[in-house]
């Protein structure tokens, strides 16, 4: 197996929504972090900050840059992949019954290799997490559920992600008597980023590579922490998608599903916001802002003016 597989596919999971040694705190003040602006050259004059979020964090993320605590206090809205400030758990518990479990008694074990069974078991052992509790998860949502676990164990926290973190200043500003009320926007909603999970193609080989990946956990993590930190979007990019697919293009078609058709999609919605009056503050996963299939390079062949800040 590629040395590349056990690489990324943790890094890949903790930059989506869904959901050790914690980096130490060096003068989170300076991080570069990934942001760019936008500018329409309409009559409008629309403004779009792009937001690289990585959805799990710890305290050495904070404070941001003062450029970036402006832009957002400037913005009349905060776009996010999914508003997972007002996420209805019955709802999400409801999906994932109807299309998430395996029914009529059947189990994960029975549809996959003894090699990736006895990967499993072992991870279940590391995380204290009982078998029959996952025993009827599809491939898809276990790999979100242990990559989950994995990384919350490792010290940091879904509430301390980026997206987290924005989504509560612009709720707590709402909520304030004082002040203008921003709009939140969504550009996805729960059910589409489940089923992306749902629907993934080759399941067996996603959870297989997952279980992998997870050995590597804390070096990996480190090492996409400091990237983000540092504002590296060409090494970001290399250790998310050109190792991973230049060695292993099987995983092609998932990328496809978990990105780039994302990606695509996402752009339209933001070109219709640069067509229209106002200053949006966008906040998406790294990877969906990197490289030449990213949101940034999509934009920039429209036309539009991007600046990294």
């Amino acid at each position: 197996m590629p040395e590349v597989m056990k690489k990324h596919l943790l890094l890949v999971l903790c930059l989506f929504v869904f959901t050790g040694a914690p980096v130490s705190i060096v003068h989170a003040e300076n991080d570069r972090a990934f942001f760019w602006q936008v500018n329409s050259d309409n009559s409008e004059q629309s403004t779009i900050y792009l937001m690289g979020s990585i959805h799990f964090a710890d305290k050495s993320f904070y404070p941001l840059r003062k450029e970036i605590e402006d832009a957002f206090i400037q913005s009349d809205v905060l776009v996010v992949e999914l508003d997972i400030s007002k996420t209805d758990h019955q709802v999400y518990n409801n999906l994932l019954a109807r299309s998430g479990v395996y029914k009529d008694g059947a189990t994960i074990k029975d549809v996959i290799s003894d090699e990736t069974w006895l990967q499993l078991r072992q991870r279940l052992r590391y995380l204290n997490v009982p078998y029959d509790s996952i025993k009827n998860y599809k491939p898809g949502i276990l790999v979100l559920t242990l990559s989950a676990l994995q990384v919350i164990k490792m010290g940091f926290d879904p509430e301390l992600g980026i997206d987290a973190y924005f989504l509560a200043k612009a709720v707590n500003q709402n909520l304030s008597a004082a002040g203008k009320t921003k709009q939140i926007i969504e550009l996805e909603t729960l059910e589409k980023q489940l089923n992306l999970f749902l629907n993934i193609p080759n399941g067996e080989l996603l959870l297989k590579e997952s279980l992998y990946s997870l050995d590597e956990a804390e070096l990996l993590m480190a090492e996409m922490v400091h990237y983000w930190k540092k504002g590296d979007d060409k090494l970001m990019n290399k250790l998310l998608f050109e190792d991973a697919l230049t060695d292993y293009p099987a995983f092609s078609t998932i990328y496809d599903s978990l990105f780039y058709d994302r990606n695509q999609q996402m752009t339209i919605k933001i070109d219709q916001m640069l067509k229209q009056k106002g200053r949006y503050f966008v906040v998406v996963g790294s990877g969906h802002l990197i490289g030449y299939n990213g949101i940034v390079a999509k934009l920039r062949k429209k036309g539009y003016t991007v600046k990294r800040l």
